[in-house]
């Protein structure tokens, strides 16, 4: 590094900043894309005005767009040494593209920052300022710190930002604002500290830095966020659901599978539905609507093909049955939930040997039933077994 009581540079930075002083990059921005080729070309002069001052390296890492980006970056690049392009053709994902920008950085600070021109290259300065001068380890360019705006955001997607940052907040103690930021930037010593434990099919790579390990030093820089030129938004139903599971999987993957950890909060909702659809029908109204049994069996079906779209959409969200694949899915879902039917039947014919009178499908009863060891053991079993029948038969891996 150079020597810091130098003569600043004529912009009156520190001369440790001065890209004429160091042979090595300072700051190394990482830039995952995938179908951005309309973007791409304002992004590169937009990062070579905001990176003047500093000697950086950019690395674009693309996920083999159909339009053609990687080829376009390569093209506008081709005489810009301080510009590489990746082109990944097998193993995609956001997180798996950021780390292999990482993987192959130089620099001793990464800045993380999205294609689409909503994450302004303008606030890098000051994201590198907090790593290298006040000591953060972690940096995060925040829209709801001071000095941020979430720009024109619509109501829908405030609420669901807001919401984001709530879960993350409860469930990781993160110490952000806007823990679903996707531009930051990490000192090298967190980067190798902590990346032999991120998840590279994680959702939200910043999560993973903040939540692995030992608890780093954050410091925010509030931006605004800019609109789309190009392209359209990558915010989905499955967008959200992949970050609700890597919460999931942050918070207790130590010690459960975040997927299993959803297959349970999917059964209990389930369980939830069957218990309201069935006191409906047998004495939530003025008058039952049909006899307690087939109210019980009513409300049984409805519970499966409840948990079944449920877990499709959330649990399995990465094998998702889409089309005509759902009938058949459905299908074997039902033949799975039996095996769960007789356990708990077998559970409750024991409770009965033991004078405890619960039918096999009265579960208003177990409330006030003396709910044994037996039981309990019972469903476990059934959502063990539930769950594994339908991890490898239901919603099995395709090659």
């Amino acid at each position: 590094m150079a020597d810091s009581t130098a003569p600043a540079a004529t912009t009156g930075r520190p001369a440790r900043y001065d890209r004429r002083r160091r042979l090595d990059p300072t700051v190394s921005v990482i830039v995952p894309t995938y179908n951005e080729a309309g973007n791409i070309a304002l992004l590169i002069p937009r990062l070579q005005a905001a990176l003047a001052d500093f000697d950086y390296e950019v690395i674009i890492v693309d996920d083999d767009s159909p339009d053609l980006t990687w080829q376009i970056a390569g093209d506008l690049v081709a005489d810009e040494p301080r510009f590489s392009v990746v082109r990944r053709t097998t193993d995609r994902g956001l997180s798996a593209a950021v780390l292999t920008g990482m993987n192959v950085a130089q620099g001793s600070v990464l800045v993380v920052m999205d294609g689409d021109l909503q994450h302004d290259p303008g606030a890098i300065p000051a994201l590198v300022s907090k790593v290298l001068d006040d000591g953060a380890e972690i940096a995060v360019a925040s829209r709801a710190a001071d000095g941020g705006s979430y720009g024109e955001f619509s109501p829908r997607r405030r609420l669901i930002s807001w919401a984001g940052a709530q879960t993350a907040h409860v469930l990781l103690q993160a110490p952000v604002t806007d823990p679903m930021s996707g531009f930051f930037a990490l000192h090298r010593r967190r980067y190798e500290e902590v990346v032999h434990h991120v998840n590279p099919r994680g959702f939200k790579i910043l999560l993973e830095f903040l939540a692995r390990g030992r608890r780093p030093d954050v410091a925010e820089v509030g931006y605004r966020f800019g609109s789309r030129v190009h392209g359209t938004t990558k915010l989905t139903g499955s967008v959200v659901v992949a970050y609700l599971l890597a919460i999931i999987e942050l918070s207790v993957g130590r010690f459960i599978s975040a997927t299993f950890t959803a297959y349970c909060l999917v059964g209990v909702t389930g369980l939830a539905i069957r218990v309201i659809i069935e006191q409906t029908l047998t004495g939530g109204l003025p008058a039952a609507l049909i006899s307690g049994r087939w109210a019980v069996l009513a409300a049984v079906e409805l519970s499966i093909v409840t948990n079944y779209l449920l877990n499709n959409v959330f649990t399995f969200t990465s094998r998702r049955h889409r089309g005509l694949q759902q009938i058949r899915g459905l299908l074997m879902f039902h033949m799975v939930s039996l095996y769960g039917l007789f356990v708990h039947a077998g559970a409750t014919a024991l409770l009965s040997d033991r004078g405890t009178d619960v039918g096999p499908l009265d579960l208003t009863a177990l409330w006030s039933a003396d709910v044994s060891a037996t039981f309990a053991l019972g469903v476990t079993m059934a959502l063990v077994g539930n769950y594994y029948l339908n991890a490898t038969v239901t919603w099995r891996r395709r090659r």
